[in-house]
This record gives structure tokens, sequence and C-alpha cells, in this order.
């Protein structure tokens, strides 16, 4: 029998559906009482602003990243794909990262420690890569690290950089090759072919 929904969770599915159709800034939270079918004053029983909403969100959201950094090319290429996922299903989040940053410490301190993590993550899985001859060494200091930060502002900017765009070929689902063309040209002769069996990038 399913479980049915409290009225907080209901409050949360509805003000990230939202909050990704129409942007951050064009919902209030009157519309997202209203959605729920309850007045605007029980919403804020449960969130008095709409950023105590959006803290909630990140707080609770799903992990679907990697636990443990990869180890193989297959899992690097999940890993950008989860990345490429985790965009689609919260527009909400990155078309308006800097300006969430801003409006709550909170929120600023979640994407830091994300950013933390990631790179810890990404540092190990190219080092992984490298110890079994996928990866070249590093040409310069810290050029493992620079690439770590290339792809990481990509995907946190990918969002608006796709709306930016705007033309018939921009897609979120480009970030996968995109994250794989920033790393070609560390991977070895063998990475390069254990690559083609994967990806056509």
């Amino acid at each position: 029998m399913e479980r049915k929904k409290s009225t907080k969770q209901k409050i949360l599915d509805t003000a990230r559906t939202l909050f990704n159709e129409s942007g951050y800034n064009s919902v209030s939270l009157r519309d997202i009482a209203k959605t729920v079918g309850i007045s605007e004053g029980n919403l804020t029983y449960y969130f008095q602003k709409k950023e105590n909403l959006m803290e909630e969100l990140l707080a609770n959201g799903v992990d679907t990243f990697p636990a443990a950094p990869p180890q193989t090319l297959e899992e690097l290429d999940a890993m950008f794909l989860d990345l490429q996922q985790t965009v689609q299903k919260n527009l909400y989040f990155f078309l308006h990262y800097t300006q969430l940053s801003q409006i709550s410490p909170k929120i600023s301190q979640i994407q830091s420690t994300r950013y933390r993590e990631m790179r810890e993550r990404l540092n190990l899985a190219l080092r992984n890569l490298q110890d079994v001859d996928l990866l070249r060494g590093e040409n310069f200091p810290a050029e493992y690290e620079n690439i770590i930060d290339t792809l990481y502002l990509s995907i946190i900017y990918w969002a608006p950089f796709v709306e930016l765009k705007r033309d018939a070929n921009a897609d979120y689902t480009e970030y996968r090759c995109h994250a794989w063309r920033c790393v070609y040209h560390l991977l070895t002769e063998r990475g390069q072919a254990e690559l083609r069996d994967i990806i056509q990038i």
C-alpha cells in the first residue's frame, strides 16, 4: 500500500516542479500553496520564506553521486551521466546557482561542500585511471586540478549556457560529451581506444 505524502512533502515536491517549470524568481509561496491546495498561511507554518524551501530541497535531495571514486572509464562515464541527469532534474538550482548562494548562507555552505566532495572524487578518479595507464601523467603542475575545475564550472553553469545558446542543437544532454572532450587529451592511446567502445564524442 502506497504511503500518503505528508503536507510538507507535497509542498517540497510542488515547489521543485514549479521552480523547474517557471524558475525560482517567478514562483511565489502563494503559487505553491495554490497548487498544493492549501492556504498560504498553512504553507508558511512549514516554510516561512521561499529560500527556506530551497534550503530544504537541497539538504534533503537524493544523492545519486557514486559513493566511491571511479576506477574505470565506464565508471567515470557513469559519473558524467549522473551529473548530466542531475542538471536536468534540478534546473531550478543550476539556473539560479549564483543568486541562491547570495540569498542564503546555508545554501552557500551546501554549494561549497558539494564542490569539495566532487573535486576530491574527480581527483581520485583521475589518479586511479593514471595508475592503470588509461590517463597520462600531468604535463604541468596541477593540470588535473585545472581540468577538474573546468568540469565543475561546466556542470554548474551548463543550464544557463544552454539557455544562452538558444538554438535547435542546444541540449542539456550534451554535457556528458562535453566532459569527455575536456578529459580526452589526458587519455593514453589505450584510454582513447577504450573510450571509443563507450561513447562517440
